[in-house]
């Protein structure tokens, strides 16, 4: 049952599990999948709650299989390390490699520019202060005082350029591009 909590079943097959993995092969199913008809045979089709093995699939209209590799260390190391790296499961990791989709990139750099983002948004909520008191100053008039603020004024437009075109980069390719 997809999207329902998924049941579990040790079966000691008692000597038949060649026979059991021959029949599996020669429908081109798992071994699972064979148990799930089996199972589904024996059961009152008319009770409630009982549907057809279908796919496991979180996705809708996706099915999915599992899949066991046996790979040397060295390698099944990297799939851990490169997957975890770049924030994906396995199979997704596997599944863009086989695709050529174009993997993220690392987590950490994806974190790296939230972080620049995160810091040029409170720069330009400190300039947004900055240019309120000088407006406040403009008005009272007081000419010293409106000196302090000059530069900050005098850069406002090359540090809103800025941030939008940082922010802009992130919004439009946030796991794929390298902000800086």
């Amino acid at each position: 049952m997809a999207g329902a909590s998924r049941d579990r079943v040790i079966i000691d097959l008692r000597g038949i599990g060649a026979a059991v993995r021959s029949a599996a092969a020669q429908r081109h199913i798992t071994v699972a999948h064979l148990a799930r008809q089996a199972l589904l045979a024996t059961v009152d089709a008319s009770e409630p709650n009982v549907a057809p093995p279908g796919s496991d699939s979180p996705t809708p209209g996706f099915s999915s299989a599992k899949l066991t590799l046996r790979l040397p260390q060295p390698h099944a190391d990297a799939l851990i390390v490169n997957a975890v790296g770049l924030g994906l499961s396995y199979g997704e990791y596997v599944a863009r490699l086989i695709n050529g989709t174009p993997l993220p990139r690392p987590a950490a750099e994806r974190a790296a520019d939230r972080a620049a983002l995160l810091a040029s948004s409170d720069q330009l909520a400190a300039l947004s202060a900055d240019l309120n008191a000088f407006m406040r100053l403009l008005r009272s008039g007081d000419s010293a005082e409106v000196e302090k603020y000059r530069h900050r004024i005098e850069t406002v437009d090359a540090d809103i350029r800025d941030h939008l075109d940082l922010a802009s980069k992130f919004m439009a390719h946030p796991q794929t591009r390298r902000l800086r």
